[in-house]
Order: structure tokens, then C-alpha cells, then sequence
């Protein structure tokens, strides 16, 4: 396994992991109360180079990698569109499902985040989830595919 390689996998599993934390010990459950402010500001922060890195490595992988078989090349193409719009419905779900968790929109004074704006404690998760994680990953694969195709101009 090339040095590339080892490097992609750490940067792909640090930025899960950062995902992973801003998710699951960042964001602050609907039902509690809290008044500390937006402590995974800090953890996005700190993380945001290392999301960046695995993105412009999936890009240089897959598009140093791409199948030179054009029918495989589109398969995969069609899949990874595929794969974006399953992810998107899963998103628009847990959006709403967090939404109504909370009490309502920001605008709404029942709401636990009344005022608080769509970035806070309480919606950092509709940002930093498994979904969007997949999902910026998927695109960045679409991207470095059209990008190579481009390069060769086989397709």
C-alpha cells in the first residue's frame, strides 16, 4: 500500500471522526436544556483542515485512479448519483425529524432554539452528520470523475 494511500485512509477516518464528534458529543439533545453556547464551533474549528485534506484526496485519488473502462466508469458515475439523492431524501428526513424534536424553526418561540439562529448547540448534527459526511465524499468522487474524464476526453 503507497504512502498516498495510507495518508487518504487517515485523513477519510480523522474527518469521520470529526464528523463523528460534532454529532454525537457536540450537539446537544433536544430534550436538554443548555446555556454553555456552541462548544463544537471549537471541534469544526480544529477539524476543518482535516476535512478539507479528504476531500482534495478523495479528488487527486479518484481521479489518479479512474477506471479507464468507460462503461464501468459511468456505472460508477450513475451510482455515486444515485447514492447523492438516497442521501439527500435520508437528510431532508433527519432535518425534519430533528426540527420537530426541537419544538419548531427558529422563528418560533416554542421552539428550543427560538432566536438562536440555525447554527447552534442544538443543530450542529443537521451540518456534521453521517449523511452529509457520505454525501460530501460521494460528490467529490462525481467531481473527480468528471474531472478526469475531462482530462482523457474518452467519454
Amino acid at each position: 500500500m503507497s504512502k498516498k494511500m495510507i495518508f487518504w485512509i487517515l485523513c477519510f477516518l480523522f474527518s469521520f471522526f470529526g464528523f463523528y464528534l460534532i454529532e454525537h458529543v457536540f450537539t446537544v439533545k433536544p430534550h436538554v436544556i443548555s446555556g454553555n453556547g456552541n462548544l463544537g464551533i471549537l471541534v469544526i474549528l480544529l477539524f476543518t483542515p482535516v476535512f478539507i485534506f479528504s476531500w482534495i484526496y478523495t479528488f487527486k485519488l479518484v481521479k489518479a485512479k479512474i477506471v479507464i473502462d468507460s462503461k464501468m466508469t459511468i456505472g460508477i458515475l450513475l451510482f455515486a448519483f444515485a447514492g447523492c439523492a438516497l442521501l439527500i431524501f435520508a437528510i431532508n428526513h433527519y432535518t425534519n425529524e430533528l426540527i420537530m424534536a426541537l419544538g419548531g424553526t427558529p422563528d418560533k418561540p416554542a421552539s428550543r432554539i427560538y432566536r438562536f439562529g440555525w447554527f447552534n448547540q442544538y443543530t450542529n448534527s443537521l451540518y456534521f452528520n453521517v449523511y452529509t459526511f457520505f454525501l460530501s465524499h460521494i460528490i467529490t468522487v462525481i467531481l473527480g470523475i468528471l474531472s478526469a474524464m475531462k482530462r482523457t476526453k474518452k467519454y
